[in-house]
């Protein structure tokens, strides 16, 4: 540390511009440990170091980790101090071309880029060339900003003891640890990175036999990094907090408290949390490394500039037990943290077999649920069980051709039994919807039939015949309309209502028609009496008022006058009247009645004015006839 601060160099020049150019020489040489003079030296070691060196390698057996010798050198090479940016995330998300956009060189010359489904990069990776840190206007020594590059997790063909081995070295050994995750944050997210930070923890105490010490590696500062960020609605920050955040949890339920306390096992790391978002650079994914930024969306580019700064500005220098770390003690730090991670075993956080095999049984309900769903109810319940049926043989050959496993393992069994029981719940979920949506549909048209039936009944020109038709045109519209596990019983309580509606009405109908004739009769004395003089109608009215008054008395001792021969040819006259294939006199005697009183009212004028005068026009000719014949009769 002393090269840092020899007092030969011009601190004390005013010109700040050649400050920061003598304080960056002088970090270069604390990086690196070679004299300043050293040109030609200094370039060739500049062209050896701009690469990646395997840091630590997966062993045969793919579950602990080997030193690698070349990625050591890089570390113990630099002097001063260090802030390690460790980058980790699940497979196939994007970190190695990450870093080399953040470290602004192509593939063929940064970390590995793989564009097929397998994982490209093994192991821990670290940059040879350390950048310097941007914070040049200070006199302290400048913080190397070492990149590492780490092996995406969950990759098939790795048990989980490896990923958390991996997972758990980058976050003891980062000042800046990078989440790269796509799209959103999931909860095996968290859990994942809260068993990881527990595991650094402890193995590091242990390690160092430091039992009472709680936490003797500071907490790196964490970067949540959204890659392919398109989702709307909140922004990566408030996502990132809200996944963060304590689950309301009233009831203790005990799921939720495991969730809350995973959440509580991260402390230091949720504090020191910062979310950012990538745009997707464009569509076609595996011609990133052929493109230029000027083929990149523009956005992206932007994004890409403010996440240099960013990481800049959080790589601190990492402190252990209080004091910063150099590149040696990194070096040492890491051979310590593998000798610790391989001589312990490590618990299981559950097998990749399992979580795939878990996920995919969730992923084949969930098509199961929206094959279900896409029929839309109500429905008749036989064509909800054949897309049952369909939609669970579906699913159960779905399952049993992508489920990783012996075939009939007593693991797979018990999966298919989760999975055919998942959808046995949401089979029964949807044929209880289908009978409420179906008990809806068919009340709301018995209702409506009902009320077509009550109408008539109150109708003011009352007829069978339009009874039974305005019926015969609900029914249809009730079987149209009334589907699904209801419509037996709503076609019996319709039948009922129609039979009830229907001996009420006819009873009602009679006593309509009779006292109708009764009022008719009445009308007819009246009419006859005092507007238009006619003895003959008036006397007619006469005899059928005193007959309607008289007739139905003859039935007192039983029977009916309804039953009566006469009575049927009259209601058969009036259907024919009110209700016929041509015209429903009900709809139209809005227009019968105004004809009729205007009829009236010309017969009325008619009779006061037209034919008086007509007489005595007429009388009139007469008298002049006879006038002119008397006169030839004197000439005569």
């Amino acid at each position: 540390m002393s090269r840092h601060h020899r007092t030969s160099l011009p601190f004390r020049r005013r010109n700040s511009r050649l400050q920061v150019l003598v304080l960056y020489l002088v970090s270069v040489r604390a990086l690196y440990g070679r004299p300043l003079d050293q040109t030609e030296e200094s370039s060739s070691v500049g062209q050896r170091l701009r690469q990646p060196f395997a840091l630590v390698q997966p062993i045969q057996d793919a579950t602990k980790l080997s030193l690698e010798e070349g990625g050591l050198r890089v570390l113990r090479e630099i002097k001063g101090p260090v802030a390690p940016v460790v980058v980790i995330g699940p497979y196939r998300s994007g970190k190695s071309f990450l870093l080399n956009q953040l470290l602004g060189v192509g593939c063929d010359e940064g970390f590995g880029v793989g564009h097929t489904r397998s994982t490209q990069t093994k192991g821990v990776w670290v940059w040879g060339e350390p950048q310097l840190s941007p914070q040049t206007h200070t006199t302290e020594a400048v913080p190397a900003i070492v990149y590492v590059d780490t092996e995406g997790f969950e990759s098939t063909g790795k048990s989980d003891v490896y990923d958390d081995r991996i997972f758990a070295l980058s976050t003891i050994i980062s000042s800046l640890l990078v989440y790269n995750l796509p799209e959103t944050v999931r909860e095996s997210d968290v859990e994942k990175l809260s068993f990881a930070v527990q595991l650094a923890e402890g193995f590091y105490a242990s390690s160092q036999g430091m039992e009472k010490v709680r936490t003797p590696v500071e907490a790196p500062n964490m970067l949540w990094l959204i890659q392919r960020d398109f989702l709307e609605g909140k922004t990566v920050q408030q996502m990132v907090s809200e996944a963060l955040a304590r689950v309301p949890n009233p009831s203790r339920d005990p799921d939720i408290a495991q969730v809350n306390k995973i959440r509580e096992s991260l402390g230091l790391v949720v504090r020191n949390s910062t979310a950012y978002g990538l745009r997707q650079p464009h569509l076609e994914r595996t011609r990133l490394c052929q493109l230029s930024d000027a083929d990149l969306d523009p956005i992206y580019v932007r994004q890409r500039s403010g996440l240099r700064d960013l990481v800049r500005q959080l790589a601190k220098p990492k402190l252990v037990n209080g004091e910063v770390m150099t590149g040696p003690g990194l070096a040492k730090l890491v051979e310590t943290m593998v000798g610790a991670l391989n001589a312990r075993e490590i618990p299981t956080a559950g097998s990749i077999l399992e979580h795939f095999n878990r996920d995919l049984v969730q992923k084949v309900k969930e098509t199961y649920i929206a094959q279900l769903e896409a029929l839309a109810l109500p429905v008749w319940e036989d064509r909800l069980e054949d897309v049952h049926q369909a939609a669970l043989k579906a699913a159960l050959v779905s399952f049993d051709a992508a489920s990783f496993g012996v075939p009939g393992s007593s693991e797979l069994e018990v999966l298919r039994d989760a999975l055919v029981a998942g959808c046995a719940r949401e089979w029964e979920a949807r044929r209880t919807a289908n009978m409420l949506a179906s008990a809806r549909g068919c009340e709301a048209a018995e209702e409506a039939c009902e009320t077509v039936l009550e109408h008539e009944q109150s109708g003011a020109l009352p007829s069978t015949g339009r009874f039974q038709a305005k019926f015969n045109k609900c029914k249809v519209e009730f079987e149209a309309a009334c589907i699904g596990p209801a419509h037996g019983a709503a076609v019996e309580r319709l039948a009922r209502a129609q039979k009830r509606e229907s001996a009420r009405f006819v009873h009602d109908y009679n006593d309509r028609i009779f006292n109708g004739l009764v009022i008719a009769s009445l009308a007819d004395i009246l009419v006859f009496r005092f507007l238009v003089r006619i003895s003959l109608l008036e006397t007619v009215g006469w005899v059928a008022f005193a007959f309607l008054q008289v007739y139905p008395k003859l039935f007192l001792s039983g029977g009916s006058m309804y039953e009566a021969t006469w009575w049927g040819w009259l209601v058969m006259v009036w259907e024919v009247l009110v209700y016929n294939s041509v015209m429903d006199l009900q709809q139209c005697w809005q227009v019968v009645l105004p004809i009729g009183v205007v009829g009236f009212l010309g017969y009325k004028w008619y009779r006061r004015y037209y034919r008086p005068r007509h007489r005595q026009k007429e009388e009139k000719q007469v008298r002049s006839g006879r006038q002119a014949g008397d006169i030839r009769d004197l000439n005569v």
